[in-house]
């Protein structure tokens, strides 16, 4: 029997799913990664954010700062002090915000702050994104 890192496809299985830690308990909950469409970090907490999903979902998840959701994912780009984005949830962009597809909040468009810091590192990354996309 083969061990299951020998099977063709299999490391690229595990890339698309990751187990992450539930707040407030021992639990762990399986994401499919794109999925992800917006991180947040909570402001004052040690490593706790709320990943928000398709399908209007979400998880509020310990033990992972921005940084590491950008090395797990290798899609999310910072926009903000306190937020990751997926390139694929952007539904259009404002002067200083980005507004989010497939995200609502009091039944609205959901949307995030764009940061002038991370302005030019994000239309950067997702124009680069987008021509990869096409290209595939």
């Amino acid at each position: 029997m083969e061990a299951l890192h020998e099977i063709p496809g299999f490391s690229d299985y595990l890339k698309r799913y990751y187990l992450f830690n539930l707040s407030g308990g021992r639990k762990k909950v399986k994401v499919f990664l794109a999925d992800i469409l917006l991180v947040t970090a909570i402001k004052g907490s040690h490593a706790i954010s709320i990943i928000y999903l398709r399908g209007n979902k979400r998880h509020k998840i310990r033990g992972h700062r921005l940084q590491e959701f950008i090395k797990i994912t290798g899609f999310l780009i910072q926009v903000n002090k306190h937020e990751l984005v997926s390139p694929d949830a952007v539904d259009y962009l404002d002067e200083d915000a980005i507004y989010l597809d497939g995200l609502k909040e009091n039944n609205r468009p959901m949307y995030v702050a764009l940061n002038r810091t991370y302005k030019k590192a994000f239309l950067d990354f997702f124009h680069y994104y987008e021509k990869d996309k096409k290209s595939k």
